[in-house]
């Protein structure tokens, strides 16, 4: 039986692992386990991608890594893609697409599944909010000063780091909440060696060079995007979310930790403004995403609900594999979890109650779906048309 090779690709400001934080908490696992059950030999790969630069610069890493792959060993391809992620694997598996990279992919059909995770297939308001002059020079000079200071070496930053401990501790001197800071200290911050400094920098740099990112997420970007991509024969699957909907009581409750104290306002202004989308951006999901949603929800998504950074109806293309009640980076092992072994900080702290068997149900679905390609070649081919038509639909809908 050959090697099924799993490809996950990052998405906004993505990155594969700085010192122990990694991007994908906990998923790798969650996939070798349903694997692992079946029987079936999996092989997982993660992209590194430029964290905000163009979907075609993006996408063109994700080329490098299939085409890689597939000189290497002869088993199936599989893409799972978070946010943008899913757009720069779409970009990457389009044959006539033109990427700066001279890797080939010599047969696309080797790539038999594409799971896109709170994907903004549709764009999102956020990212015409936020693509402005403003929104660059913000993101600029945010990169700019912490630059300045990695740069000025080691032992001023790590004095800094330990002071900056210091104080946060001091609100919970016995660690019986361990948090978000606390993993960014203990994973990334409490043995700042110069190679984890320099990967930070190189990140930073990355960041204040290139934003061309912003823009290509607005819903006209997209639009251009989905026309200009013919989707090849292959079984596509989306995992959708949706967070709460901040609230004054969700604000006060935020004052008792100090991380989510200062990004839950953040999280309120993103989720509000990725409420406001026009309607005629995204098509409505067509008969057979209708019937899953409502299979699969208890409540059926509305066009105002959104994960705090995506629309949910935005998510949508193919198979709706999942409807997750969570926010935007909950999905990918971000959502405060932690035991004796494991911690896992709550890095958009929406107050969404998903927790670690909701997370193991999500991604034992997305399992599922790439691993139906190993039980009976004939039945999946036949899905694969399947998926295929109604991504078809899905992009050639008209809104009304």
């Amino acid at each position: 039986m050959p090697i099924h090779n799993v490809v996950l690709v990052p998405g906004f400001f993505g990155f594969g692992n700085f010192g122990d934080l990694r991007y994908f908490s906990g998923v790798r696992e969650a996939i070798e386990r349903e694997f692992a059950r079946r029987g079936v030999e999996l092989r997982v790969t993660e992209v590194a991608t430029l964290p905000t630069a163009s979907i075609r610069q993006r996408a063109a890493s994700v080329l490098e890594v299939l085409s890689a792959i597939a000189e290497h060993n002869d088993g199936p391809l599989h893409i799972i893609g978070h946010s943008t992620g899913g757009l720069d694997a779409r970009l990457a598996i389009a044959p006539t697409a033109s990427l700066p990279t001279s890797a080939k992919l010599k047969d696309f059909r080797r790539v038999r599944t594409l799971v896109t995770v709170c994907c903004p297939h549709f764009g999102t308001p956020l990212a015409a909010y936020f693509s402005d002059v403003w929104g660059r020079f913000l993101l600029r000079t945010v990169a700019a000063y912490f630059i300045f200071w990695l740069e000025r070496g080691k032992l001023p930053v790590k004095v800094l780091l330990r002071l900056w401990h210091f104080v946060v501790r001091l609100r919970d001197p016995f660690k019986k909440r361990p948090g978000t800071f606390d993993e960014l200290y203990q994973k990334l911050l409490g043995d700042f060696s110069d190679e984890r400094r320099l990967a930070l920098i190189d990140f930073l740099k990355a960041v204040s060079l290139d934003q061309s990112l912003l823009f290509q997420l607005t819903p006209a970007s997209c639009d251009l995007l989905n026309a200009c991509t013919a989707d090849p024969d292959l079984r596509y699957g989306s995992v959708i979310a949706r967070a709460p909907k901040p609230s004054f009581r969700l604000l006060l409750r935020s004052s008792f930790d100090l991380y989510s104290q200062i990004v839950y306002p953040v999280y309120a202004l993103c989720h509000r403004i990725a409420a406001r989308g026009k309607k005629w951006h995204v098509p409505e999901p067509v008969a057979a995403q209708r019937e899953k949603l409502a299979a699969l929800a208890e409540q059926p998504p509305s066009a105002a609900d959104n994960d705090g950074i995506v629309p949910t109806y935005s998510q949508i293309w193919g198979s709706v594999l999942h409807v997750a009640e969570a926010d935007h980076l909950d999905v990918v092992g971000q959502y405060g979890f932690h035991d004796a072994q494991t911690l896992s900080g709550d890095w958009l702290p929406s107050y969404s109650r998903f927790d670690r068997a909701q997370f193991e149900t999500l991604w034992s679905s997305v399992a599922r779906f790439i691993a139906e390609d190993a039980d009976s070649p004939h039945q999946a081919e036949e899905r694969a048309a399947d998926a295929d038509r109604t991504a078809r639909d899905q992009a050639m809908t008209t809104p009304k």
